[in-house]
Protein backbone atom coordinates (compact mmCIF):
# COMPACT_ATOMS: atom_id res chain seq x y z
CA UNK A 1 0.00 0.00 0.00
CA UNK A 2 1.51 3.51 -1.06
CA UNK A 3 0.26 6.43 1.08
CA UNK A 4 1.08 9.87 -1.43
CA UNK A 5 2.32 13.31 -0.37
CA UNK A 6 2.40 16.32 -2.52
CA UNK A 7 5.21 17.97 -1.04
CA UNK A 8 6.23 19.56 -4.49
CA UNK A 9 9.71 17.61 -4.91
CA UNK A 10 8.35 18.18 -8.74
CA UNK A 11 5.84 15.05 -7.72
CA UNK A 12 4.80 13.08 -4.68
CA UNK A 13 6.72 11.75 -2.11
CA UNK A 14 5.79 8.33 -1.11
CA UNK A 15 5.80 6.36 2.01
CA UNK A 16 5.87 2.71 1.43
CA UNK A 17 4.84 -0.31 3.62
CA UNK A 18 7.19 -2.32 2.03
CA UNK A 19 5.69 -5.02 -0.57
CA UNK A 20 7.19 -8.26 0.20
CA UNK A 21 9.72 -7.96 -3.19
CA UNK A 22 11.84 -5.99 -1.15
CA UNK A 23 10.96 -6.10 2.66
CA UNK A 24 11.91 -9.74 3.79
CA UNK A 25 15.21 -9.44 6.01
CA UNK A 26 18.18 -11.80 4.17
CA UNK A 27 21.80 -11.46 4.10
CA UNK A 28 23.91 -8.06 3.36
CA UNK A 29 24.68 -9.64 -0.32
CA UNK A 30 25.05 -8.32 -3.75
CA UNK A 31 21.63 -9.32 -4.10
CA UNK A 32 20.42 -6.29 -1.32
CA UNK A 33 22.52 -3.70 -3.39
CA UNK A 34 20.95 -4.64 -6.81
CA UNK A 35 17.54 -4.57 -5.05
CA UNK A 36 18.47 -0.72 -3.17
CA UNK A 37 18.99 0.34 -6.55
CA UNK A 38 15.90 -1.17 -8.39
CA UNK A 39 14.01 0.76 -6.18
CA UNK A 40 15.42 3.90 -6.06
CA UNK A 41 12.85 4.35 -8.88
CA UNK A 42 9.62 3.11 -7.43
CA UNK A 43 8.90 6.96 -6.71
CA UNK A 44 8.37 8.80 -10.02
CA UNK A 45 10.10 12.25 -10.74
CA UNK A 46 13.34 13.96 -11.24
CA UNK A 47 16.39 12.45 -9.13
CA UNK A 48 18.32 14.80 -6.71
CA UNK A 49 21.08 17.41 -8.31
CA UNK A 50 23.46 17.21 -4.90
CA UNK A 51 24.39 15.88 -1.76
CA UNK A 52 25.17 19.02 -0.02
CA UNK A 53 26.43 19.15 3.93
CA UNK A 54 27.18 21.48 7.13
CA UNK A 55 28.73 20.70 9.97
CA UNK A 56 27.11 22.88 13.29
CA UNK A 57 30.40 21.69 15.33
CA UNK A 58 34.28 20.94 14.35
CA UNK A 59 36.27 19.34 16.82
CA UNK A 60 38.91 16.60 17.17
CA UNK A 61 39.33 13.56 19.40
CA UNK A 62 41.93 10.79 19.68
CA UNK A 63 41.68 8.11 16.51
CA UNK A 64 41.99 5.12 19.48
CA UNK A 65 38.38 6.28 20.47
CA UNK A 66 36.87 5.70 17.38
CA UNK A 67 39.00 2.68 15.82
CA UNK A 68 40.10 -0.52 17.45
CA UNK A 69 43.90 -0.65 17.33
CA UNK A 70 43.85 3.38 15.78
CA UNK A 71 46.83 5.66 16.83
CA UNK A 72 45.78 7.74 20.01
CA UNK A 73 46.83 11.21 18.19
CA UNK A 74 43.46 13.39 17.61
CA UNK A 75 41.89 13.05 14.28
CA UNK A 76 39.34 15.99 12.53
CA UNK A 77 35.27 15.55 13.78
CA UNK A 78 32.49 16.70 11.99
CA UNK A 79 29.00 17.13 13.17
CA UNK A 80 27.43 17.21 9.71
CA UNK A 81 23.47 17.69 8.41
CA UNK A 82 22.87 16.84 5.29
CA UNK A 83 20.92 18.49 2.22
CA UNK A 84 19.65 15.86 -0.85
CA UNK A 85 19.22 18.91 -3.25
CA UNK A 86 16.23 18.30 -5.99
CA UNK A 87 15.84 20.86 -8.87
CA UNK A 88 12.45 22.02 -7.32
CA UNK A 89 13.21 20.99 -3.71
CA UNK A 90 15.50 19.31 -0.76
CA UNK A 91 15.27 16.34 1.56
CA UNK A 92 16.96 16.67 4.86
CA UNK A 93 19.26 13.83 6.12
CA UNK A 94 19.78 13.94 10.01
CA UNK A 95 19.14 17.33 12.39
CA UNK A 96 22.37 17.79 14.63
CA UNK A 97 22.56 18.55 18.38
CA UNK A 98 20.29 21.90 19.04
CA UNK A 99 22.31 24.37 19.98
CA UNK A 100 21.98 24.18 23.78
CA UNK A 101 23.41 20.86 23.76
CA UNK A 102 26.09 22.25 21.03
CA UNK A 103 27.02 24.67 23.78
CA UNK A 104 27.50 22.51 26.34
CA UNK A 105 29.30 19.30 25.63
CA UNK A 106 31.79 21.17 23.03
CA UNK A 107 31.58 25.06 24.49
CA UNK A 108 31.31 26.08 21.09
CA UNK A 109 29.40 25.74 17.89
CA UNK A 110 28.79 27.19 14.66
CA UNK A 111 25.62 29.21 15.19
CA UNK A 112 25.32 30.96 11.85
CA UNK A 113 25.46 27.22 10.36
CA UNK A 114 23.08 25.86 12.97
CA UNK A 115 20.64 28.84 11.82
CA UNK A 116 20.77 27.54 8.34
CA UNK A 117 19.89 24.04 9.66
CA UNK A 118 16.64 25.54 11.11
CA UNK A 119 16.11 27.15 7.79
CA UNK A 120 16.86 23.93 6.05
CA UNK A 121 14.35 21.91 8.15
CA UNK A 122 11.67 24.68 7.62
CA UNK A 123 12.18 24.90 4.12
CA UNK A 124 12.43 20.83 3.57
CA UNK A 125 9.67 18.48 2.09
CA UNK A 126 11.18 15.48 3.88
CA UNK A 127 13.07 14.68 6.83
CA UNK A 128 14.60 11.32 7.87
CA UNK A 129 17.46 10.87 10.11
CA UNK A 130 20.06 8.41 9.86
CA UNK A 131 19.44 6.96 13.68
CA UNK A 132 18.08 8.23 17.04
CA UNK A 133 21.12 9.58 19.22
CA UNK A 134 21.02 13.45 20.41
CA UNK A 135 23.97 14.72 17.35
CA UNK A 136 21.72 13.30 14.85
CA UNK A 137 18.17 13.90 15.85
CA UNK A 138 18.52 16.51 18.97
CA UNK A 139 16.99 19.64 16.51
CA UNK A 140 13.97 17.67 15.74
CA UNK A 141 13.34 17.29 19.32
CA UNK A 142 13.21 20.87 20.54
CA UNK A 143 9.55 21.67 21.08
CA UNK A 144 9.53 24.61 18.50
CA UNK A 145 11.26 22.98 15.82
CA UNK A 146 8.94 19.93 15.98
CA UNK A 147 5.92 21.59 15.54
CA UNK A 148 6.89 23.09 12.76
CA UNK A 149 8.36 19.90 10.89
CA UNK A 150 7.30 16.71 12.75
CA UNK A 151 4.58 16.34 10.24
CA UNK A 152 7.36 16.03 7.47
CA UNK A 153 9.62 14.83 9.54
CA UNK A 154 9.99 9.92 9.27
CA UNK A 155 10.85 8.47 12.03
CA UNK A 156 11.07 4.73 12.06
CA UNK A 157 8.80 2.19 14.73
CA UNK A 158 12.56 1.67 16.01
CA UNK A 159 13.90 5.02 16.61
CA UNK A 160 10.13 5.99 18.27
CA UNK A 161 10.68 3.65 20.82
CA UNK A 162 14.46 4.29 21.72
CA UNK A 163 13.69 7.73 21.74
CA UNK A 164 10.88 7.12 24.58
CA UNK A 165 12.56 4.96 26.76
CA UNK A 166 16.31 6.40 26.28
CA UNK A 167 17.14 8.52 29.61
CA UNK A 168 18.90 11.07 27.84
CA UNK A 169 15.23 11.76 25.37
CA UNK A 170 12.27 10.22 27.41
CA UNK A 171 11.72 13.33 29.00
CA UNK A 172 10.59 15.51 26.07
CA UNK A 173 9.74 12.56 23.42
CA UNK A 174 6.85 11.27 24.74
CA UNK A 175 3.55 9.61 23.48
CA UNK A 176 2.26 12.71 22.70
CA UNK A 177 5.34 14.27 20.70
CA UNK A 178 5.99 10.77 18.91
CA UNK A 179 2.23 11.27 17.50
CA UNK A 180 3.40 13.98 15.77
CA UNK A 181 5.73 12.67 13.51
CA UNK A 182 5.25 10.72 10.67
CA UNK A 183 5.83 6.65 11.77
CA UNK A 184 7.00 4.05 9.46
CA UNK A 185 7.88 0.41 10.33
CA UNK A 186 9.79 -1.54 7.36
CA UNK A 187 11.51 -4.73 7.25
CA UNK A 188 14.60 -3.40 4.69
CA UNK A 189 14.22 -1.30 2.39
CA UNK A 190 11.79 2.00 2.33
CA UNK A 191 11.96 4.30 -0.69
CA UNK A 192 10.75 7.72 0.40
CA UNK A 193 11.92 9.68 -2.78
CA UNK A 194 12.88 10.10 -6.08
CA UNK A 195 16.11 8.43 -5.95
CA UNK A 196 16.08 7.90 -2.24
CA UNK A 197 16.07 4.46 -0.66
CA UNK A 198 15.94 3.94 3.28
CA UNK A 199 18.13 0.53 4.38
CA UNK A 200 17.70 -0.86 8.13
CA UNK A 201 20.88 -1.07 9.11
CA UNK A 202 20.50 -1.47 13.01
CA UNK A 203 23.70 -2.70 15.33
CA UNK A 204 24.81 0.76 16.47
CA UNK A 205 21.35 1.57 17.44
CA UNK A 206 18.12 -0.30 17.16
CA UNK A 207 16.89 2.47 14.65
CA UNK A 208 19.97 2.84 12.94
CA UNK A 209 19.05 2.85 8.74
CA UNK A 210 21.20 4.41 5.77
CA UNK A 211 20.43 6.30 3.61
CA UNK A 212 20.87 5.72 -0.56
CA UNK A 213 21.12 8.42 -2.63
CA UNK A 214 21.30 8.11 -6.40
CA UNK A 215 21.72 11.26 -8.49
CA UNK A 216 20.34 12.85 -11.86
CA UNK A 217 24.15 12.14 -12.70
CA UNK A 218 24.41 8.98 -12.06
CA UNK A 219 26.10 8.87 -8.83
CA UNK A 220 25.50 7.08 -5.90
CA UNK A 221 26.16 8.30 -2.17
CA UNK A 222 25.37 6.34 1.05
CA UNK A 223 25.16 8.19 4.18
CA UNK A 224 25.68 5.24 6.81
CA UNK A 225 25.52 7.09 9.64
CA UNK A 226 27.59 6.14 12.79
CA UNK A 227 28.06 2.23 11.42
CA UNK A 228 31.82 3.21 11.73
CA UNK A 229 32.82 6.34 12.70
CA UNK A 230 35.90 6.66 10.47
CA UNK A 231 36.28 5.38 7.00
CA UNK A 232 39.67 3.91 8.21
CA UNK A 233 37.99 1.34 10.19
CA UNK A 234 35.77 0.47 7.31
CA UNK A 235 38.99 -0.24 5.20
CA UNK A 236 40.40 -2.25 8.12
CA UNK A 237 37.11 -4.05 9.00
CA UNK A 238 37.82 -2.59 12.95
CA UNK A 239 34.84 -1.84 14.66
CA UNK A 240 34.81 1.01 17.61
CA UNK A 241 36.15 0.26 20.81
CA UNK A 242 34.77 -2.63 22.34
CA UNK A 243 34.34 -0.41 25.33
CA UNK A 244 32.71 2.15 23.23
CA UNK A 245 30.45 -0.59 21.75
CA UNK A 246 29.39 -1.35 25.40
CA UNK A 247 28.56 1.99 26.42
CA UNK A 248 26.45 2.31 23.70
CA UNK A 249 25.00 -0.91 23.77
CA UNK A 250 25.98 -1.54 19.89
CA UNK A 251 25.11 -5.18 18.46
CA UNK A 252 28.91 -5.78 17.17
CA UNK A 253 27.44 -8.53 15.40
CA UNK A 254 25.39 -6.88 13.07
CA UNK A 255 27.50 -3.62 12.15
CA UNK A 256 30.22 -6.30 11.20
CA UNK A 257 28.06 -7.86 8.81
CA UNK A 258 27.44 -4.07 7.54
CA UNK A 259 30.85 -3.41 7.65
CA UNK A 260 31.52 -6.56 5.44
CA UNK A 261 28.97 -5.30 2.89
CA UNK A 262 29.94 -1.82 2.57
CA UNK A 263 33.57 -2.41 2.07
CA UNK A 264 33.43 -5.28 -0.06
CA UNK A 265 30.20 -5.04 -1.76
CA UNK A 266 29.26 -1.38 -1.67
CA UNK A 267 32.09 0.37 -2.66
CA UNK A 268 33.76 -1.72 -5.15
CA UNK A 269 30.22 -1.55 -6.90
CA UNK A 270 30.85 2.22 -7.15
CA UNK A 271 28.61 3.62 -4.57
CA UNK A 272 30.43 6.51 -2.50
CA UNK A 273 29.96 5.73 1.48
CA UNK A 274 29.98 8.48 3.62
CA UNK A 275 30.45 8.30 7.53
CA UNK A 276 28.76 10.84 8.96
CA UNK A 277 31.67 12.42 11.53
CA UNK A 278 35.01 11.62 9.60
CA UNK A 279 35.86 15.44 8.67
CA UNK A 280 38.30 14.33 6.63
CA UNK A 281 36.85 11.77 4.32
CA UNK A 282 34.18 14.21 4.05
CA UNK A 283 36.61 17.39 3.09
CA UNK A 284 38.18 14.96 0.35
CA UNK A 285 34.89 14.04 -0.94
CA UNK A 286 34.18 18.31 -1.39
CA UNK A 287 37.26 18.65 -3.00
CA UNK A 288 36.73 15.51 -5.66
CA UNK A 289 33.06 16.96 -6.03
CA UNK A 290 30.59 14.24 -4.75
CA UNK A 291 30.10 15.96 -2.10
CA UNK A 292 28.97 19.95 -1.55
CA UNK A 293 29.89 22.05 1.59
CA UNK A 294 26.91 24.34 2.59
CA UNK A 295 23.46 24.38 2.43
CA UNK A 296 21.46 25.44 -0.89
CA UNK A 297 18.61 27.39 0.67
CA UNK A 298 16.95 28.97 -3.12
CA UNK A 299 13.29 28.39 -3.13
CA UNK A 300 12.00 26.47 -5.65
Amino acid sequence: MMLRSCLALGTCIALVHSSPAWSQAGPYDKALLTAVRSVARAVPGDLPTAVRYVSIQDDSAPGSNAVEGAPHANIFDVDPVFQVRYPHGWIMVDAGYDQDAAASIFGHYHPDAYERVLRALDGARLIVVTHEHGDHVGSLLQPTVARRVAYKTILTKQQVEFLQHDDHTSGVFGPDAARSFLVADYQRLLPVAPGVVLIRAPGHTPGSQIVYVQLASGREIMLIGDIVWRMIGLELRHQKPDSVSRMLREDRTSIGQEMAWLADIVAPGGVVVVASHDGSAIHALVRAGTLREGLDLTSP
